[in-house]
């Protein structure tokens, strides 16, 4: 497609829909740039409904968030240091996650219900703390006894039971982080001696799971907490004692395009459902979506959007659709930045594995997708002598096998850059 005129240069099946996988990270990362503007920040606050009595906030604190797709652990650990200098040492009340902003949590229907407990496939929430996921970090001790075991955020997995036992060093890795009935998890299985090692596991209750680590860190911080933590919304007046700031929106969506992170799409496909329509539920979300392809003439007969990040087996979508996407992102004042944050196929991010001809590298850029029995291509090629190009790959149920289908992609590719 040349993305100047809208003109199909070459298409074939091109309004026919497919499986996209991680390609239909297209589109929310369009309309997001649509409904937000690239230079957009999401904003977390810390408040309190209390008042001051010395050393003490005589109240509760809650946790007030808007969707940030990248909170982290560290920033509520600036939280709390910032309340430290305020001279704050105790908290009379409870600390309260409030996820209002995205409504009651939900997990998308249509995911597999094996992949629920990885961090690939986290929920979402208003306050989600490291990508909703829980990091367990084992570090191995004396052969026979039980390995170490440290949880980042603390306190966000609810109740450990358990252990890993440390093996002799090369022995094999027999690790188990199970999901229990409720939150929790079972550890179980042996580590070999070495290095410690991470796994990362989807929090089933991100919101309380917020709420929880809010209040370890402020009780590490040396902060006493008198009251337990929960989900609750802030109430009106009450006042802002810290404020976190995101990265701009544009830096965000270059993060989700080069790691194909699920979980940032998920995020940005709620906080689509709250600017649009006021709470960001998953159908308010896929609403703000197809709105949006309506409106620059990307929709298709039988486009359907199930989720933000592919993770789907039910989504559907035409090639067509995602270069009218592609073309829609170049129109505005600073398309060469936002032609940036799709990484370099066969240099940078997931699409770093395909075999681009090495004169190509650098003038083709786009967003991979891949899930069993669907494979999607999808970005920018700067030619030769053209200008720039948009193209669209959707292939499903190959007959000769994903290496020949990549082959064949990325041949074509390198051919177009040499025009």
């Amino acid at each position: 497609l040349d993305p100047r005129s809208g003109r199909s240069l070459y298409e074939h099946n091109a309004r026919a829909v497919f499986a996209p996988a991680s390609t239909i990270k297209l589109v929310v990362a369009a309309a997001a740039l649509h409904y937000f503007g690239e230079n957009y920040r999401f904003v977390t606050q810390v408040r309190t409904g209390g008042a001051r009595r010395g050393d003490t906030l005589d109240g509760s604190l809650w946790l007030v968030g808007s969707g940030d797709p990248e909170l982290l652990s560290d920033d509520l650990r600036r939280a709390v240091r910032s309340l430290r200098m305020a001279g704050i040492r105790r908290i009379s009340g409870g600390v309260y996650a409030d996820g209002t902003a995205f409504g009651p949590e939900t997990v998308n229907p249509t995911w597999l219900a094996e992949d629920l407990e990885y961090g690939f496939a986290a929920p979402p929430s208003a306050v989600s703390i490291g990508g909703g996921t829980a990091q367990f970090t084992l570090t191995p001790s004396a052969p026979g006894s039980a390995a170490s075991v440290s949880i980042d955020p603390p306190d966000s997995a609810g109740e450990i039971t358990g252990s890993v036992r440390t093996a002799y060093a090369g022995a094999p890795n027999s690790v188990r982080i199970d999901p229990v009935p409720g939150e929790g998890f079972a550890l179980s299985g042996a580590i070999p001696d070495g290095a410690a090692q991470k796994y990362w596991r989807s929090l089933k209750h991100p919101t309380v799971s917020a709420a929880r680590s809010l209040r370890a860190l402020l009780l590490q911080g040396g902060i006493r907490v008198d009251g337990a933590a929960g989900v609750q919304a802030a109430p009106p007046a009450s006042q802002v004692l810290w404020q976190h700031r995101s990265a701009p929106l544009a830096d965000i969506i270059k993060h989700m395009a080069y790691d194909s992170d699920n979980h940032k799409a998920e995020q940005l496909l709620h906080c689509l459902g709250r600017r649009v329509y006021g709470v960001g539920t998953l159908d308010n979300g896929l609403a703000a979506e197809r709105r949006f392809l309506k409106n620059i003439g990307a929709w298709d007969a039988g486009t359907r959007l199930i989720d933000g990040s592919g993770l789907s087996t039910a989504d559907r979508i035409s090639a067509h659709s995602l270069a009218a996407v592609l073309r829609w992102m170049l129109s505005g004042p600073d398309a060469s930045r936002i032609a940036r944050v799709l990484p370099r196929i066969g240099v940078d991010g997931t699409t770093r594995w395909r075999a681009i001809a090495p004169d190509a590298r650098g003038k083709v850029v786009g967003k991979d997708g891949y899930i069993a029995g669907a494979s999607g291509l999808a970005g920018y090629v700067q030619t030769a002598h053209h200008g720039v190009l948009a193209y669209a790959f959707l292939v499903d149920d190959w007959r000769f096998g994903l290496y020949n289908v990549w082959r064949a992609e990325d041949d074509l590719l390198a051919e177009l850059s040499r025009l």
